[in-house]
């Protein structure tokens, strides 16, 4: 953390109970040893293979600050991957398309240019917000790509 920055994080966390969450090796006890030198706790080299730290920390914890309030520590999380998902239907896992799929002018439409499409529709009338149509785009090719393999 910036030192500029530390007297505004401090205050936002001063007497209350704040969680710090994130990926593996993120640098959450260093954050957390940062806010509260005196917690010292374990952190481990930032591993020059990955470029990114090395996961430390194995169960939740909660410390006392030396400012009032507590901070959580946790271990961090792994990736996630779409697991067992059919390209084909993706769609049916976004209520907001799932409600339009009968609408759709082919029953095997996948939502990106084909004809008489509701879920564009929706899309374009503001019925569906493009940051999830945006993640469903993301979500397919991933999906694809995962195919090709």
């Amino acid at each position: 953390m910036d030192e500029a920055y530390r007297p505004q994080a401090l205050e936002l966390l001063k007497d209350k109970v704040s969680f710090v969450g994130g990926h593996s090796g993120a640098g959450k006890s260093a954050f957390v040893n940062l806010v509260d030198p005196n917690l010292n706790l374990r952190t481990g080299d930032i591993s020059e293979y990955h470029n990114k730290g090395r996961h430390t920390t194995t169960y939740a914890e909660m410390h006392p600050l030396a400012i009032g309030g507590f901070i959580i520590d946790s271990p961090g999380t792994k990736e996630f991957g779409l697991a067992n998902f059919e390209v084909k239907e993706l769609s049916h896992y976004f209520p907001e398309m799932r409600v339009r799929l009968n609408d759709c002018r082919f029953n095997d439409c996948q939502h990106i240019n084909e004809p008489g499409c509701a879920v564009k529709a929706a899309l374009e009338t503001g019925e569906i917000h493009p940051s999830r149509y945006d993640t469903y785009l993301r979500m397919r090719e991933e999906l694809l790509n995962e195919k090709m393999y």
